[in-house]
């Protein structure tokens, strides 16, 4: 009954809603209970902890402000709110624990096992041209605080050269800069479309590393100090003052700056103008200090990316594997993907190579069996060091033997099978699965011998324990092979990825030729960008809307995950399309998804609001407009046309034919044929491609129209015999 007002008391709700007063007046437990609680509302309900910092003096902390602990815990917290600590004069110091730290120091230890020379990071020099170029071709994936796609997009626009520019780039990708039209200016001055402005000579002084732009609020704190005549500690408290919207203090700052600033020069309207960029900037200005610190480590990962690939994405893996999220495409799956990009060979599980980390050999990267679900580091570390002391594992039956099964347990052996790290000992993932209980057994019989000192006859203190191995690994049962789709699953349940295949890699033509984007191309669209996506179906969560229309039949939609070769998108099918196309939302099914690209203001995160549901067999009657056959005079000549006029006569039906022809002289003709239209089926387009050879035909797609970087630029080509 009471009101959804942001901020409303009590009392006030007892005002505005005649329900609340109806039931306060009438029911006593309700007068009761109200009265309470208006006598204790706006006291402090509980102590609790905020994160503002770790508090410093120089004599016990006693001494200058009361303590407390933390109700069952060891912390002890001061009884000042921040606020009053920061008064007092205290200091309040925050820790940041970094994750790129683990990964610089890891690829340090990386680079010395390859090498055998330790390399110290705070020595790279800071204008190494491969690293910069690394930056301007937005390869970043893996580099501190530049992978994101807007701020790859922001590098490559940019062209950094100097490392005042990743000082710059950390402080201006940011909402304000980027709405206010400062990334712009910053770029257009620094590329010489356009010449900087400054008011003043000192604006100039201070501005000119940065191309004329406020970038750092130390920046601003010298234009207050030396053209507004403001000490620098008052600047500070200035920018802040300006930050809390503290109205008076900015006043009495204004009136100062304006009166420094006539006298060194500028006219009062100059001033005050000033003094108003100054108020625009303070809301999101940045500390250079701390965007320095970040700059060099951002510097020192790519400087490594660009000088040691392996060594620095197999301590970045290594650093992915800790928290995996096996449900969607984590970190790590991406940086996997990136190393194909970089052409570094990732060797798949093996018990017989990987340790628990990813590990460098011979210039490859071994993969990590911790990151295998299931496989835990304890299981990972003990299955390498037992393969270093006795050599490596001869079978299953060798390697259950000869492991403690309280540590590498059945489950880790499974993920392994799963995960085909077994692959290269001979037999199958399903053969090994057979056998499993079998080995399991095998290994508990020896171990039981050992305890009671039993040994075997041809047993060597010096060998590992002979066991059925030997016998099992020649004659392992005639099992059916595991098919493509379910190895596949597996792969994906221990893994997080496909390995041997992926299930979209044999409809990727389809996709390809009838969906405008891929997923990572749809995420940097603009707000409301109409699309059609394809890929699998996956994570799927179903909901209901908590507040229905009045008279709003449809209350079920549904969100999920959708899984192209390239990236994931998260879609949402909102009640009324799901009522229309709810019965093709089904887990692991392959569709195409009409609709838009949905972005909140400020965010880089994009959802896909989806429209439509097109099952994949239903794209090619939906969107194909007709078909574009390439002939070439020297290659086919003219049998060639009179060969494809046969093909297509055959197969009549509503797509019309477009010709590309490439004469003799290489020149091309780009015509119709209106006497032709064709069915657009697979042996009509089987028939064309074995006559004229591959990547002699192409799709005109309806509704949604190619664009050079989703097409090649011939196929979307249209004239009646123009020459070109």
């Amino acid at each position: 009954m009471v009101p959804e007002e942001l901020g409303i008391s009590l009392e006030e709700a007892l005002q505005k809603s005649d329900d609340l007063k109806r039931n306060y007046d009438q029911n006593p437990r309700t007068r009761e209970l109200y009265d309470f609680a208006m006598k204790i509302e706006g006291l402090a309900r509980n102590v609790g902890t905020h994160a503002a910092a770790v508090v410093i003096a120089d004599s016990p902390l006693i001494e200058y402000v009361p303590l407390q602990h933390v109700q069952g815990k060891d912390e002890i917290i001061t009884q000042w709110a921040m606020g009053d600590v920061e008064k007092a004069g205290l200091l309040k110091m925050d820790f940041l624990g970094l994750r790129n730290l683990t990964v610089l120091a890891r690829a340090v230890d990386l680079i010395e096992q390859s090498t055998g020379v330790r390399i110290d990071p705070y020595k790279f020099p800071l204008d190494d041209q491969p690293s910069y170029d690394l930056l301007c071709r937005g390869e970043t994936k893996g580099v501190f605080q530049l992978e994101s796609g807007g701020i790859r997009d922001l590098l490559q626009r940019m062209k950094p050269d100097h490392f005042r520019d990743i000082i710059a780039t950390n402080a201006l990708y940011r909402p304000g800069p980027l709405e206010g039209g400062m990334v712009d200016d910053y770029i257009e001055v620094k590329h010489g479309r356009k010449p900087a402005e400054y008011l003043h000579p000192v604006m100039k002084e201070v501005l000119e590393e940065t191309h004329g732009v406020m970038v750092y609020q130390e920046q601003v704190m010298r234009i207050l100090n030396r053209l507004g005549n403001i000490e620098l500690s008052s600047a500070y408290t200035c920018i802040k003052a300006i930050s809390k919207k503290k109205l008076e203090m900015i006043a009495k700052f204004r009136n100062e700056f304006i009166a420094g600033a006539t006298d060194k020069g500028l006219t009062k309207a100059q001033a005050e103008n000033l003094f108003g960029m100054i108020e625009k900037f303070a809301g999101y200005g940045f500390n250079k200090s701390h965007s320095t610190a970040y700059a060099l480590i951002a510097y020192m990962t790519a400087y490594l990316k660009a000088h040691y690939p392996v060594e620095f994405m197999a301590a970045l893996l290594c650093g992915d594997i800790e928290g995996r999220n096996f449900k969607k495409k984590d970190s790590l799956v991406e940086h996997l993907e990136d190393c194909r990009r970089m052409n570094i060979t990732v060797v798949p599980p093996d018990v017989n190579e990987g340790a628990a980390d990813f590990t460098v050999r011979e210039g490859k990267i071994i993969f990590g069996l911790s990151a295998i679900r299931g496989c835990g580091g304890s299981a990972a570390t003990s299955l390498a060091e037992e393969r270093k002391l006795n050599g490596p594992y001869r079978d299953l039956f060798d390697f259950c033997a000869r492991l403690d099964s309280s540590t590498v347990n059945r489950t880790a052996i499974e993920s392994l099978i799963k995960a085909g790290a077994f692959d290269k000992l001979g037999g199958t993932r399903a053969q090994w699965t057979a056998v499993l209980d079998k080995a399991l057994q095998s290994a508990a019989s020896v171990l039981a011998d050992k305890k009671r000192g039993q040994k075997g006859l041809f047993d060597d203190d010096d060998e590992p324990t002979p066991t059925a191995g030997g016998a099992a690994h020649t004659n392992l049962p005639i099992v059916p092979d595991w098919d493509q789709r379910q190895e596949m699953a597996a792969e994906k349940e221990t893994l997080g990825f496909y390995l041997t295949s992926h299930p979209l890699a044999e409809h990727e033509a389809t996709l390809k030729t009838y969906c405008t984007h891929t997923n990572i191309e749809a995420t940097a669209l603009p707000h409301r960008t109409e699309v059609l996506l394809g890929g699998m179906i996956a994570a799927i969560k179903m909901s209901h809307t908590k507040n229905p229309r009045p008279g709003q039949v449809n209350t079920k939609y549904a969100m999920w995950d959708l899984e192209d070769m390239q990236g994931i998108m998260r879609c949402i099918l909102w009640p009324e399309d799901y009522a229309k196309h709810g019965q093709h939302v089904e887990a692991d099914r392959i569709v195409a998804l009409r609709g838009v690209i949905d972005k909140r203001p400020g965010s880089e995160e994009a959802n896909f609001i989806v429209n439509e549901v097109i099952p994949l067999d239903a794209l090619a009657s939906r969107f194909t407009k007709g078909v574009i056959v390439k002939v070439d005079e020297t290659k086919h000549g003219e049998k060639g046309l009179q060969g494809l006029f046969e093909i297509l006569r055959g197969y009549p039906g509503n797509c019309e034919v477009q010709l590309v022809l490439t004469l003799a002289d290489r020149s091309r003709v780009v015509c119709g044929s209106d006497g032709v239209r064709v069915a657009f089926v697979p042996e009509m387009q089987r028939r064309v491609v074995d006559f004229l050879g591959e990547g002699s035909l192409r799709v005109m797609t309806a509704e949604f129209k190619p664009t050079p970087q989703q097409r090649p630029q011939w196929a979307g080509a249209k004239g009646g015999g123009q020459r070109e």
